[in-house]
């Protein structure tokens, strides 16, 4: 639903994790209660304390990070990823970098695919009980979608493909539509819920709720995967990177062949 998507991560990430990412559905997609909000039992703080707990859980969550969930493997893992990328930034170099993107791209796209349109889920599911299959599939997904945001702040940061354009408008421009992007992105996350953004009504395969009308989906069909993409088209234009914006601009394009693929079928099935 990120996505380090960049959330994503997507793509998460902005930190570079954070475009991302991610997980998102359309505007059929379902309700799902702030259950990470409640993880804090925050309820002796005041409300604005909680909501503000909630806005950074939910953060967190999109980035591939998700507060009350994360295991030895998610950690390691995400470390691992961040660490690699890192040194991939360090070096600059795009005989290095682009596949590295290109891993993440197969990670994230191809591999959730794969998940969600086989019988991995049901399986796992028979074998584990719902709650830890599902433990299992986020732990990994939530590593695609930080994956997800790295590849594209990598290949932003890129010497090669610099805009030949004066700096200050790329930068005037590339922060409002990053912002613009995170905003609609976190709206609409808080309003169907971080289950629904970790896919886990596709996983289990049933609605986790009724159809989502609120927030962002009263204006926008489409507040995910369209205009909250836009963060990703944001971060590359801080860079001023061209190479930012072809890798941002592939993710946009994969969320909706996924969507056309597996999750549109989905969702017509059981909103029927």
């Amino acid at each position: 639903m990120a996505d380090s998507e960049i959330a994503t991560s997507p793509q998460r990430k902005p930190h570079v994790g954070e475009m991302e990412g991610g997980g998102a559905h359309l505007q059929a997609v379902t309700m799902a209660a702030g259950t990470d909000a409640r993880r804090f039992e925050l309820s002796r703080f005041p409300a604005s304390l909680r909501q503000t707990a909630r806005i950074v859980s939910t953060f967190l969550a999109m980035t591939g990070w998700r507060p009350g969930h994360l295991n030895l493997v998610w950690a390691l893992g995400g470390a691992s990823s961040i660490a690699l990328a890192h040194v991939l930034i360090s070096l600059g170099d795009w005989r290095l970098t682009l596949p590295y993107f290109l891993f993440t791209v197969l990670f994230y796209y191809g591999g959730n695919t794969a998940i969600l349109s086989s019988r991995i889920p049901a399986r796992l599911v028979a074998r584990l009980g719902e709650d830890r299959a599902f433990r299992a599939y986020e732990t990994v997904l939530g590593i695609m979608f930080l994956n997800q945001g790295l590849g594209v702040g990598c290949m932003s940061t890129l010497p090669e493909g610099l805009i030949p354009l004066p700096r200050a408008p790329l930068l005037v421009a590339g922060a409002l539509m990053f912002g613009l992007g995170l905003v609609v992105k976190l709206w609409a996350t808080l309003v169907v819920g971080v289950d629904i953004f970790y896919y886990r009504d596709m996983f289990v395969g049933r609605a986790l709720g009724p159809i989502c009308h609120g927030g962002p989906y009263r204006f926008l069909r489409n507040p995910m995967y369209g205009l909250g993409q836009v963060q990703a088209y944001g971060y590359a234009l801080l860079y001023c990177s061209s190479t930012g914006l072809l890798a941002a601009a592939t993710g946009h394009f994969l969320i909706y062949v996924f969507y056309l693929l597996v999750e549109r079928s989905f969702v017509r099935r059981i909103h029927a």
